[in-house]
């Protein structure tokens, strides 16, 4: 699977920015959070519950590292751009400009090969 299924209800913060998904119907009659990598959290009983799960997460994940592996070498990479059909991911570790890194590319949902560090 790629992309934004439709069962996929977008949640956004106060100021409109997409912070996830609720999707009804995957385990039904339960609510589960998709978080904006398109990572399932732990079922939930309501929506208000589903809403507080991506809310709590925020866009924090964005600040973080996270390890890629490319074919049995594993590197570090920060998250540069979150499409719905792709992640675009970054081995430039800050935003100095003489830090210039590669690009690599994933699909969306984050694959498992894609994990925190």
């Amino acid at each position: 699977m790629t992309g934004i299924p439709e069962t996929w209800i977008p949640h956004r913060r106060d100021d409109g920015e997409l912070v996830g998904w609720i999707d009804m119907t995957v385990a039904e009659p339960l609510l589960v959070p998709v978080d904006r990598l398109g990572r399932a959290l732990d079922p939930v009983d309501d929506w208000h519950e589903a809403e507080q799960a991506l809310d709590g997460i925020g866009l924090r994940f964005l600040m973080g590292r996270y390890v890629v592996d490319e074919g049995g070498r594993e590197t570090v990479v920060r998250i540069a751009h979150v499409y719905d059909d792709r992640i675009v991911l970054s081995t430039a570790l800050t935003d100095a400009v003489e830090d210039v890194g590669r690009e690599i590319v994933v699909p969306f949902p984050a694959p498992d090969t894609l994990r925190e560090a």
